[in-house]
């Protein structure tokens, strides 16, 4: 077994407030695989997950975006 950590950025378009910035998070951070998943108090369209790529990928993470339903895109792809 490999202990191997990727991390993806993903941009929101949607200006969020900070409940829906907790709740989508939150979400997020339910996912198996995913180990943490912060913003930047400067820039709060920026989701920055780390994860385990051989459990989920990147793609995975943004469809949990957007059925959360707010629009985004993996950033660095």
């Amino acid at each position: 077994m490999r202990d191997v950590v990727s991390d993806v950025t993903i941009h929101i378009d949607e200006s969020l407030n900070d409940r829906e910035l907790f709740n989508l998070e939150q979400t997020i951070r339910s996912d198996f695989g995913v180990i943490s998943v912060g913003h930047s108090h400067a820039d709060r369209h920026m989701l920055v997950v780390l994860y385990d790529p051989e459990t989920i990928r990147g793609r995975d993470i943004l469809r949990r975006v957007t059925n959360q339903g707010f629009h985004g895109e993996l950033i660095g792809f």
